[in-house]
């Protein structure tokens, strides 16, 4: 069998042709071929042809990393190239990583509810209101005593200066958030930060919107539950509820 199919293969027919002419598997051919190779020693031409292989192959893997040289450099060129038209407010980190800037110099102050007790509170102000206190209180904005003031504006409307409690602490200099606890759950809060005046007045700067604190008790109880049901039974004939938000909110799926 092997002599049939060295015959043929000197004739130039390859294994595929050599299977079908025999009638063979491709695979029991190509196992008789390589065999005849390994005991006669026909190793020169199972080499030549593997050696242009990898030179090929390795002209390939040089055009391929000379390519991904030149488009590595074509891209740090271009990222060069556009540091310039990054946004003022990025800065570029020692790691080459960008970073968020530490403030904005913008009047903000906003609250995250943490938990029915607890909330978080961050703010910030601009350098153009602290220059104004410092002139106005001939004082270094750092030697002004600094507060915070916690209102409970629960039924109530805020803008219109009315609220059912508050407090006010002094805080520590440098200071631009804090951990607000323990509150009352199911309970409007706005807070504020500002100065101390000369006279030991609270002088808020920046505020937060109204937070609604989370219910710790099931609907129908608590402190709106009496007003729930005075307008539920027509004792009254508008909701008591804050002005400012949708009278709808909590009386359309009661009545």
């Amino acid at each position: 069998m092997e002599e049939k199919i060295v015959s043929l293969k000197e004739k130039g027919l390859t294994l595929k042709q050599i299977a079908e002419q025999l009638d063979m598997p491709i695979g029991k051919v190509q196992y008789a071929w390589r065999k005849w190779r390994a005991q006669h020693g026909d190793v020169t031409a199972a080499t030549a042809a593997p050696t242009r292989k990898a030179e090929g192959k390795k002209q390939m893997k040089s055009s391929k990393k000379a390519t991904k040289s030149k488009s590595t450099k074509q891209v740090s060129t271009t990222l060069q190239s556009d540091t310039s038209h990054q946004s003022p407010l990025l800065e570029q980190a020692p790691e080459g990583y960008w970073k968020l800037p530490d403030r904005y110099d913008a009047d903000l102050m906003h609250a995250v509810v943490q938990s029915p007790n607890s909330v978080y509170v961050f703010w910030e102000v601009s350098d153009a209101v602290k220059e104004t206190l410092a002139m106005q209180f001939m004082r270094p904005w750092e030697d002004l005593p600094k507060a915070f003031r916690i209102l409970d504006v629960t039924l109530l409307d805020y803008t219109s200066g009315h609220a059912n409690r508050s407090y006010t602490f002094e805080l520590p200099e440098m200071t631009n958030s804090w951990f607000v606890r323990p509150l009352d759950p199911n309970t409007t809060y706005v807070f504020e930060f500002g100065i101390r005046t000369m006279e030991g007045e609270f002088l808020p700067l920046v505020a937060t919107t109204p937070l609604d604190t989370p219910r710790a008790e099931p609907a129908g109880v608590g402190r709106f539950a009496e007003p729930v049901r005075r307008w539920q039974y027509g004792e009254v004939e508008s909701p008591e509820l804050l002005d400012t938000l949708p009278k709808y909110a909590a009386y359309r799926f009661v009545r």
